[in-house]
């Protein structure tokens, strides 16, 4: 499943299945970047000089992403869900 630009509100779905379905998508990458800064963090060793700094950061930033786009589909899930309720 392809997901749209996090910026892009009109090329997210309409459909609140689909939104739940990337949004899991979403958690477990961002489960996955936890890991992996997790993992790099034990493995540094900076008095041996074994750091990995740009990694950690560029995972942190990932992971922010993906926080964004979670909670940008949250947001229009609620959206459709007020507008389905406000048709009654």
């Amino acid at each position: 499943m392809t997901l749209p630009s996090p910026l892009d509100d009109a090329s997210l779905p309409n459909s609140i299945p689909e939104l739940e379905a990337q949004m899991a998508l979403l958690e477990e990458e961002r489960r996955a970047c936890e890991a992996t800064v997790r993992r790099l963090c034990e493995t540094e060793r900076p008095d041996e000089g074994i750091c990995f700094a740009q990694e950690i950061h560029q995972a942190r930033q990932r992971k922010l992403q993906l926080e964004v786009q979670r909670e940008l589909r949250r947001v229009r899930i609620n959206r459709l869900r007020l507008d389905a309720n406000s048709m009654f």
